[in-house]
């Protein structure tokens, strides 16, 4: 019982490699939310660059779990996009940004479940 009221603590690693595989993701995920209009989606997912690049462990962890990114109706995660092609490769770059970010170590349920394949 107790241990439902402990705050967990993730370590999340920021090496050089994780660093410039964020740094990747993030940035085409971007280009891709904002050439298809989600300005407001787009500049969530540059916040989080942000945090990236600076190291900054916590605000990456409030970033990340957040109802802008992981969250229903407006979400990054459930955006659409008309276009076949851009739409899957969205998909596809979200599936590798949230693997990459339970892989370094923010292993939390709700991103686990955003992860369709």
């Amino acid at each position: 019982m107790f241990g439902l009221l402990k705050k967990r603590v993730y370590q999340i690693d920021f090496n050089e490699i994780n660093k410039e595989q964020f740094d990747v993701l993030l940035t085409e995920i971007h280009e891709i939310l904002r050439d298809s209009g989600y300005v407001a989606q787009a500049n969530w997912i540059i916040q989080i660059l942000s945090t990236v690049k600076k190291g900054d462990s916590e605000m990456f962890k409030q970033k990340v779990i957040s109802a802008e990114l992981l969250g229903g109706s407006g979400s990054v995660v459930d955006v659409w996009i008309k276009e076949d092609a851009k739409m899957e490769r969205l998909d596809s770059l979200m599936n590798d940004f949230l693997k990459l970010t339970v892989k370094s170590g923010l292993n939390y349920s709700s991103v686990k479940s955003r992860i369709s394949r």
